[in-house]
């Protein structure tokens, strides 16, 4: 899940980035919670309050409290929350280097912006190091998410397979795939006893993926034309050539 928090004092202007981001979200197979203030006092309060985000979209220019002072106080409270200004104000891009946006769009933005924008900061939070948790043995085990090509249930087991090695432990993938969705890197359910990382698909067609390792997986009848759709517009999303 992708938290995200749009920031204007123009009803119009947060209306259209939220339809827009969940537009792209969408086509990203990202899930994705939106929050909009109109703000940047608001935004700020509800962060000091407990509020927490991965990205927010504002803009400079408001009432009650600039964006620039706004993400000042945000800072003391979440100093790794992605900022992205999206304003009319060129002039302001020095000053808001203090609070280390990642990036600075100058309005009207246009769609192909908005949407690179938002596969650059997704990438750039999936490229922390997220860990899968579990116990087994008698001993509590973590393994990077990024690193797991696949879960694979069988029984009452569950084996964990990455490039380097299987790992094993008691469950049941259902409960994995739930937990998973709290997760930044998406994972594909082709199969009953299968949960594939999608960042780990070499090759994919109606019926099957194979994977980094040269592992081929069969797509369930029942789930074949829904895997397809996401597949297909995940690749149209991160792999056209702009």
């Amino acid at each position: 899940m992708l938290n995200i928090a749009i920031c204007d004092d123009d009803i119009q202007i947060t209306g259209k980035i939220e339809r827009l981001l969940q537009d792209i979200a969408k086509r990203n197979f990202v899930d994705t919670e939106i929050e909009v203030f109109w703000n940047g006092k608001s935004l700020a309060d509800a962060i000091a309050a407990g509020e927490r985000y991965d990205v927010i979209y504002l803009d400079i220019e408001m009432d009650k409290e600039d964006g620039i002072s706004a993400v000042r106080r945000i800072r003391t409270y979440d100093k790794n929350v992605r900022i992205i200004y999206v304003t009319s104000h060129e002039s302001y891009m020095r000053e808001s280097f203090e609070v280390r946006p990642f990036q600075f769009l100058v309005k009207p933005v246009t769609d192909k912006i908005m949407e690179k924008c938002f596969k650059s900061v997704y990438e750039d939070i999936n490229s922390e190091d997220f860990y899968f948790r579990y116990s087994y043995q008698r001993m509590n085990h973590k393994v990077p998410i990024k690193d797991i090509l696949y879960f694979e249930s069988n029984k009452r087991k569950i084996f964990i397979v990455t490039e380097q090695e299987i790992l094993e432990l008691y469950g049941k993938l259902n409960e994995i795939e739930e937990t998973l969705k709290t997760c930044k890197i998406s994972f594909l359910r082709v199969h009953q006893s299968f949960l594939v990382n999608y960042k780990h698909i070499s090759g994919q067609s109606y019926d099957s993926v194979v994977m980094d390792n040269g592992q081929k997986i069969s797509i369930s009848e029942d789930r074949r034309k829904i895997i397809s759709e996401q597949y297909c517009s995940m690749e149209d999303t991160f792999y056209v050539d702009e």
